[in-house]
């Protein structure tokens, strides 16, 4: 394997998911109803420790009242859908 084709491998299937992942955290932040000081704190912790500072992010935050709703909401209707497969017909 050439390097050309290595250092290729490494930006496709390491440092591009990589990068997507940190910019998905930074819109996160920015998007979260934070105050400004929390805010910029994360942004400082995620620009200044890309890989850690992004996973801590993701692994300490909570998740807003709308998400909570939005995930209840998505388990009634898949226990609705399940109750409504394991019914049997008439005549069976």
């Amino acid at each position: 394997m050439t390097i050309i084709a290595v250092s290729t491998a490494v930006w496709v299937f390491i440092l591009i998911p990589l990068l997507v992942v940190w910019a998905i955290a930074i819109v996160d932040i920015v998007r979260r109803p934070l105050s400004t000081v929390q805010t910029a704190a994360w942004i400082l912790v995620v620009i200044v420790l890309p890989v850690i500072g992004t996973l801590i992010y993701f692994l300490v935050r909570k998740p807003t009242e709308e998400e909570v709703l939005r995930d209840q909401k998505a388990r009634a209707e898949l226990e609705d859908s399940s109750t409504v497969v394991h019914q049997r017909l008439p005549g069976e």
